[in-house]
């Protein structure tokens, strides 16, 4: 991506404007009368690329990934492991009377899809362990865990497996209670469990004195939670919804009532005390990115390189703000390009959809662009309502360049810059 910056100034002619484009910007916006003229300037950007430490938290109604991409020339690999708890909301628990069980058939996990990034064809080969200890859930001031927890798959104890391509989801699974179908679903990935450790779970439900489902704290030591890898080869993220309803273990077992034997099914999700976290880990090694991150500190990049979180930071520096003369700023927009067509094997690694930018203070602090991410409210970087993106910009829309059909971002910055100018307020860099 490169940057650009446009200022299209209106002032009196007496003031001195330097023409640095031969394109006019500015021009027929206001008719040239009372010695009023339009002028456009395009200002130097200078741009760095950073890995920052990262301390990003998940909420529990977020999407949550599992998978990987192996293959980013641009990044380097992406690989994401998800932890989390199953249990029932309200202890003690039971799938029925114990005298009416008559035996365990099988039990499934549930995990609602929700999107995906990557490669849609390519099939993920998921496997399910447990974790390797307790975990801890989300206090009332914020989650426990960063991307980088203190977690592990305890390999010693697989609970099952599947393979599932992103473009599989769509396709409807029938649901059969013994011999027959009793729901059709989609948007589902489904994971066999293991049948000797569900079987020996389900029957905890039956000691109703120290079983796992006495109470929560026995049901964590029993079943501390589980944790979803993918194989290295992983072409694409997959994201599930943990609080959704259907997401959850279900267990299918056969009870008798009245002398009659019945297949029935019950099971249990994600609660408000379940435990989750989202390992998230980065394998930059060889990747083009490497190349940029080490920019002359008076140049800067000639590429910039974003990416979510475990994130890039670019920083954006405008030595012209600090010059510019007395005028009234009709617009100041910050232009991000796309330096070449997303094609090729990568293909389906699109660009994102939004890019944000705010502002950088001393101390690693960063707020909303002054005057221009809510033009109508205050401008902090959550405003209470939402920002006002056919305003400030940040979607991409694809433009016609060169002959070539690119991903653009563009920011309207035009109230800051018109702040620096007439009432001096403080130059900072920006953070893309």
């Amino acid at each position: 991506m490169k940057f650009q910056v446009y200022l299209i100034t209106v002032f009196s002619i007496l003031a001195s404007c330097t023409k640095i484009d031969t394109t006019r910007l500015g021009g027929e916006l206001i008719p040239v009368v009372d010695n009023i003229n339009t002028f456009d300037t395009i200002l130097e950007v200078q741009s760095f690329n950073y890995i920052p430490e990262d301390s990003t938290r998940m909420f529990l109604t977020e999407p949550h990934p599992a998978g990987g991409i192996a293959v980013d020339p641009l990044f380097g690999a992406s690989k994401a492991t998800l932890f989390f708890e199953m249990k029932p909301a309200i202890f003690p628990f039971s799938f029925a009377p114990a005298d009416s069980i008559v035996g365990f058939d099988s039990a499934v996990l549930v995990l609602n899809f929700r999107g995906y990034y990557g490669d849609s064809a390519a099939p993920v080969n998921y496997k399910l362990y447990e974790v390797d200890r307790k975990m801890q859930y989300d206090t009332s001031v914020r989650p426990n865990y960063t991307l980088t927890p203190n977690l592990a798959a305890n390999t010693g104890k697989f609970w099952g497996e599947k393979t599932m391509a992103p473009n599989r989801y769509r396709d409807t699974v029938a649901i059969k209670r013994g011999d027959s179908v009793y729901a059709k679903v989609t948007n589902q990935l489904r994971i066999p469990l293991n049948y000797q450790l569900a079987s020996k779970l389900f029957f905890q439900a039956a000691d109703t004195t120290a079983g796992a489902f006495k109470s929560d704290s026995l049901f964590r030591e029993y079943l501390p939670g589980f944790a979803l890898t993918a194989d290295q080869a992983a072409a694409s993220l997959q994201y599930f919804g943990l609080r959704d309803a259907t997401s959850q273990v279900t267990f299918y077992y056969r009870t008798k009532i009245v002398g009659k034997i019945d297949t029935t099914s019950k099971g249990f999700g994600f609660t408000a005390t379940s435990a989750h976290a989202v390992k998230f880990e980065r394998n930059r090694a060889g990747a083009e990115i490497n190349n940029f991150l080490n920019a002359d500190p008076q140049a800067g990049a000639s590429q910039i390189y974003v990416q979510t979180a475990p994130y890039t930071k670019v920083s954006v520096k405008i030595p012209g703000l600090k010059t510019l003369t007395n005028r009234i700023i009709h617009r100041a927009e910050l232009r991000v390009v796309e330096l070449t067509p997303n094609i090729g094997p990568q293909s389906q690694l699109t660009a994102p959809p939004i890019l944000y930018l705010d502002v950088e203070e001393k101390d690693n602090n960063f707020k909303g662009v002054p005057f221009d991410l809510t033009p109508l409210t205050n401008y902090f970087c959550f405003p209470n309502n939402q920002i006002e993106f056919f305003y400030f910009g940040g979607p991409t829309r694809t433009e016609q360049i060169n002959g070539e059909k690119l991903n653009v971002y563009r920011f309207n910055i035009a109230r800051h810059v018109q702040g620096i100018i007439t009432r001096k307020e403080q130059v900072c860099n920006f953070r893309l």
